[in-house]
């Protein structure tokens, strides 16, 4: 039996969220300099622990795979750490944006699912 395993989130992130897919990488651009998106919700997302400083606030940029134009606005980059990734929550997003994202992780939590039933396994936390 195939399984997906979910955890609660354990961040300051309270959304579900996905893994992008490692074939269309999430990029983002965080104060001028690029990063992979490892993880990434309708709140937030976690990146590389040298990408930025925890504590403060960056400016953003994103391209979504599912969605016609860049994300961008602000992240507060939480002073909590875990396994060497940032946690970054998205600053007063306007309504399309926070829908781009929504949209994004059901379409990857709908691939999740199919990879399941297909016989594979994809396996997401949160």
């Amino acid at each position: 039996m195939n399984e997906i395993s979910v955890q609660a989130p354990s961040s300051g992130r309270a959304a579900y969220s996905v893994v992008p897919d490692p074939d269309d990488p999430v990029i983002l651009q965080l104060d001028g300099n690029l990063a992979r998106v490892l993880e990434i919700s309708a709140v937030g997302f976690s990146a590389s622990k040298d990408a930025a400083k925890p504590g403060r606030r960056y400016p953003f940029s994103v391209d979504l795979p599912t969605f016609r134009k860049p994300i961008s606005g602000y992240v507060d980059v939480l002073p909590d750490t875990r396994n060497d990734e940032l946690t970054c929550r998205f600053v007063d997003l306007d309504e399309d944006q926070t829908d781009a994202l929504h949209q994004y992780v059901l379409a990857r939590q709908k691939e999740a699912i199919r990879a399941l039933r297909s016989g594979g396994s994809m396996i997401s936390s949160a």
